[in-house]
């Protein structure tokens, strides 16, 4: 089951892997609202309290971004970034999955904290609305469904990750 995860252009993902927040230090700004503190060890303790293991989870998506050109912000974040994919089913069979967990329904303001976790035979393979992301607020992860796969070691490691063209 293919998964896809957008990484900036300049990264080690190739040679290191893909690292959930609390294996890497990121702009952690996205969470500092909410979270309410911009010490990471207050953001992983408020990812924690939304389900048990996310600060461990990498966001991924069922299928590539899909943007006309006349979309600024997704083909901003095409033009940004790399685009990976990795296969779930490998990663569960070599014990590296400890849960995935939802977001689905959010506004456009992405601020739905609400998740649930899923098997993998329930993820959804059907179209992503792309019209939910827009040019006032640039959240991709906050307003489309995606999936977060919580990892045992917080990181899906190189062997596993294919850069997409």
């Amino acid at each position: 089951m293919k998964l896809y995860h957008y990484a900036p252009k300049i990264n080690t993902v190739k040679k290191d892997g893909i690292f959930s927040i609390s294996k890497i230090n990121r702009n952690l700004k996205p969470y500092i609202h909410r979270a309410g503190s911009d010490k990471k060890e207050d953001i992983i303790k408020w990812l924690e309290s939304t389900f048990y293991g996310r600060s461990r989870s990498v966001s991924c998506l069922t299928e590539t971004i899909k943007f006309k050109h006349n979309d600024p912000v997704l083909e901003k974040i095409v033009k940004a970034s790399e685009l990976f994919s990795f296969d779930l089913d490998e990663l569960i069979k070599d014990g590296l999955v400890e849960s995935i967990w939802c977001k689905d329904g959010s506004d456009e303001k992405g601020c739905n904290e609400v998740f649930y976790q899923v098997t993998p035979d329930e993820i959804d393979f059907s179209p992503l609305n792309w019209h939910k992301v827009d040019i006032k607020n640039e959240k991709l992860y906050a307003v489309i469904r995606h999936y977060m796969i919580v990892l045992k070691g917080g990181i899906i490691p190189p062997e596993y990750i294919k850069l997409e063209h």
